[in-house]
């Protein structure tokens, strides 16, 4: 299984909202890591360390599982398909 796939918008659009929705977290988690790293600047980096990876690990392994849920939710959809849908679709 190829761990890169690309989205496919026209079959399946909540799977590319949810993929704009994980990009727009993801920023704001960097967002809240430099916010909290500059309030101690002595430990700047390590403070960013812990909050930027303590909150992005959590994150991508939750979007990894709702992108797979998502994404075998169109083929089912696919799957129950007539033939003749599947082949102007594909």
């Amino acid at each position: 299984m190829d761990p890169i796939n690309e989205v496919d918008l026209v079959n399946n659009p909540r799977q590319w909202l949810f993929v704009i929705g994980m990009n727009l977290l993801v920023l704001a988690e960097l967002c809240v890591a430099m916010y909290l790293a500059t309030s101690s600047v002595e430990d700047f980096t390590a403070t960013f360390i812990k909050a930027f990876f303590g909150m992005l690990i959590p994150t991508l392994l939750i979007g990894v599982l709702a992108k797979r849920r998502l994404r075998s939710a169109a083929t089912a959809v696919r799957a129950h398909q007539p033939v003749e849908e599947q082949r102007l679709t594909s």
